[in-house]
């Protein structure tokens, strides 16, 4: 598949996908058809210390994850991830393996047998992590474990719930669980990252961070170390320019292609221990400014700007690289909220600093809701929060509108009416068995008697009746009220059976 044209990445809208932000920035496969990369990344802070550790080791049964194995996790297994319900459920089901290959746009047949070989290897890769990655609540966490993200279920087998798996299944593992329910998530265009080869999708997904924070803070360029788009991509790190160049010029491709990409540079440096390294600079393209506008616009997920490349050693040509400017902190989750909506990091913290957080709050929600129910009629959506937030009483409630907070209130109203109405037509499920059972019974003990005994029984059950009751009843009644006391009578018994031994 070739990627969008740049006149058509102009036209069509981007069609996102929300990926975790805490494993995703983490390589798990080869990126190569062929041969193994050893996947160990081991970063030291300014004291020396481990900071960033990342392990994966394969099974050598299965081998190692390659591009076969990433276009399953990056397509098929996060867009299930995605669109479950939140928080997401421990199995999720992935299709047959022919759909799988068709969503692929892969031929069945052998293909169908390299998927299931690419889930085996997906499944079986075992990570060693000691990462921090911030959360959806803004706050930090610490993953220092060892863990395999999912298990695999065919079809036909049996799933943990006890139902038969009528397609391939993935069985979350509880930390992996843990991790991406938990993390912040951010939006790539899918169609277009359906489009890439392998190396160009993970080469997107890497410099992406650092395109949308190029945008958003108005920087001319992003930047990205060649040694570190090798580290974690995986690719093979080369030392010879003249192989470097045509590495690079197939991953960017597809990229100039598409409109992404304006312009790229190069600046000679060296690594730490010495070795040649570059720094690549992209100029965003259309396709880039496109994204971010679509995303920003329609409030989606947060932007993320990760750590800004460590201040380059004296370039080889003997000019020093230009000193990048300071990390900037990351925004609270309302800040977010509002940089979202297309407002200046700046101007987003000068309203969180000084305009009540409850009336930013609802601003948004009522912004979010002429944006889903009467598009268009907002033109400029980061104008007018602001104009909102500013004014004394925020603008007015629209009719229909709820909050997030009163609608939460409802569902969770509406969850227990159902729960308590299904309790009850559970209980009279189980009333109805039981009368069933106990008829059943009443009906089966008297069948079981000769006729001298079933006499005897009548008689006895009679002798109970009150003599005014009898007396009451002629005709048909007289036969119905003889059964009622038949089958109390035998009701009775049964419950004073002692019960059957062994």
């Amino acid at each position: 598949m070739s990627p969008l044209p740049e006149t058509i990445a102009e036209i069509l809208p981007p069609n996102p996908i929300r990926v975790e932000t805490a494993l995703s920035r983490y390589p798990v496969h080869r990126l190569a058809k062929h041969g193994d990369i050893a996947i160990d990344i081991k970063e030291k802070n300014e004291r020396g210390e481990l900071s960033i550790r990342w392990e994966v080791d394969y099974s050598k049964k299965h081998g190692q994850a390659g591009p076969l194995a990433y276009k399953l996790d990056t397509l098929i297994i996060n867009r299930r991830i995605e669109e479950a319900p939140h928080p997401i459920p421990k199995i999720i089901k992935l299709g047959s393996l022919r759909e799988i290959c068709r969503e692929l746009g892969l031929n069945e047949g052998q293909a169908t047998r390299n998927i299931k070989k690419s889930l085996h290897q997906n499944a079986s890769a075992y990570i060693t992590p000691k990462i921090r990655y911030r959360q959806n609540d803004g706050s930090e966490q610490t993953l220092e474990v060892g863990f395999t993200r999912y298990s695999v279920v065919f079809t036909g087998q049996k799933l943990p719930d006890g139902r038969k798996a009528d397609a391939v299944y993935i069985v979350l593992n509880d930390i992996y669980m843990q991790v991406i329910n938990g993390a912040m998530t951010r939006p790539l265009d899918y169609d277009y990252l359906k489009s890439l080869p392998p190396a160009p999708q993970r080469f997107y997904e890497l410099l992406s961070y650092r395109m949308y924070a190029t945008i958003k803070n108005d920087r001319p360029r992003a930047k990205l170390l060649y040694s570190e788009l090798c580290t974690y991509a995986p690719l093979v790190r080369q030392t010879d320019w003249n192989i470097v160049r045509p590495q690079l010029a197939r991953i960017h491709a597809p990229h100039k292609k598409s409109g992404y990409i304006a312009r790229i540079d190069f600046q000679d440096t060296v690594d730490g221990d010495g070795q040649p390294d570059w720094i690549m600079l992209y100029q965003p393209g259309p396709k880039a400014r496109a994204e971010y506008r679509a995303f920003a616009k329609r409030g989606g997920p947060v932007m993320l700007e990760v750590e800004p490349i460590p201040a380059e050693p004296p370039a080889l040509s003997g000019l020093q690289p230009p000193a990048l400017p300071p990390a900037e902190p990351e925004p609270s989750p309302l800040e977010a909220a509002l940089i979202g909506h297309g407002i200046t990091a700046e101007i987003a913290g000068e309203l969180v600093h000084h305009q009540d957080a409850e009336k930013i709050r609802l601003q948004v929600e009522i912004l979010e809701w002429y944006i889903a129910h009467k598009p268009g009629k907002i033109d400029d959506p980061a104008a007018w929060l602001v104009s909102a937030i500013k004014s004394k009483n925020g603008r007015a409630i629209p009719k229909g509108f709820t909050t997030r907070a009163d609608r939460e209130r409802q569902a969770e109203a509406i969850r227990q009416r159902q729960q308590a109405e299904a309790e009850q037509k559970r209980r009279e499920r189980e009333q109805e068995a039981a009368e069933r059972a106990e008829r059943k019974a009443i009906a089966a003990y008297w069948k079981s008697l000769t006729p001298e005994q079933q006499a005897e029984l009548d008689a006895a059950a009679q002798a109970q009746a009150a003599p005014d009751d009898v007396a009451q009843e002629w005709g048909p009644l007289k036969r119905i009220g003889q059964q009622i006391r038949r089958d109390q009578y035998i009701r009775q018994l049964l419950k004073d059976r002692p019960p059957a031994e062994g």
